[in-house]
């Protein structure tokens, strides 16, 4: 890590037909990428849900990582039916992805202290939130934060704001642009990141992309950080490893 000034990781949620079409996008840029899977996704349609063989296929090039059987809010469950949930992702994305599943992450970012012990018992070695503007690990890997979403969070308009780094000593004007236009919050992180070296996450999902009709933004954030030469590209299971490494 120490050759890099900056070590970049995507992920991408759900599990919805259009991360097909996202994962084209990404190779075509030299990304690597974490796709996480809940194989039976009450918030997608059946007919939308990536199917097995989709989700085989694109984990001989991305890894595959478990987002529980259904994506329910854990914290709405009983202890033993989020247990249920988490352990019976996993076997449902390892099953799918023909290989093990060691990455985990949260739906909707929903979690208490009771989850990340279930979700280590399951066997998962790292797990990410959605909490965002990290570029360090954290000391316990299955509370792995990101650095910035692929899309406008109304929550980062007061962070973007106070932030005292080169967004934060900007004009109010120019710090209230970049947090409406999430490409450019998204460049701008990543330009703090490189500077300060660390670990860039980016993090979406494929069908609000595709709703918010960011793929020519995505495209051009992608060539954007891939025409710098000091970037390393990992899997979130793979950056987990430059703890253990």
């Amino acid at each position: 890590m120490a050759e890099h000034a900056v070590v970049v990781t995507t992920s991408w949620d759900d599990g919805h037909e259009l991360d097909q079409e996202l994962a084209v996008v990404l190779a075509d840029h030299g990304f690597a990428a974490t796709f996480y899977i809940a194989p039976q996704s009450a918030e997608i349609p059946p007919r939308r849900r990536l199917r097995s063989a989709a989700i085989a296929q694109l984990g001989t090039q991305f890894e595959i990582g478990s987002h529980t059987l259904t994506h329910p809010d854990l914290t709405r469950l009983t202890a033993s039916d989020a247990a249920r949930e988490i352990s019976q992702g996993k076997e449902a994305a390892e099953q799918a992805a023909g290989r093990p599943v060691t990455s985990f992450c949260y739906p909707y970012g929903a979690y208490r202290a009771e989850h990340v012990g279930q979700v280590r018992a399951a066997g998962f070695l790292v797990a990410r939130t959605i909490r965002r503007f990290c570029t360090q690990l954290p000391p316990d890997l299955l509370q792995m934060g990101t650095t910035t979403h692929a899309a406008r969070y109304k929550a980062d308009g007061w962070p973007v704001l106070r932030r005292r780094g080169p967004i934060g000593r900007a004009p109010i004007g120019r710090a209230l642009r970049t947090w409406a236009n999430w490409d450019v919050l998204a460049r701008e992180l990543f330009d703090q990141a490189r500077a300060c070296g660390g670990v860039y996450h980016l993090w979406g999902h494929s069908w609000e992309i595709e709703a918010h009709g960011d793929w020519s933004r995505l495209r051009s954030l992608l060539r954007y950080i891939a025409d710098h030469d000091d970037v390393m590209f990992l899997t979130n299971a793979e950056v987990a490893q430059i703890r253990s490494g």
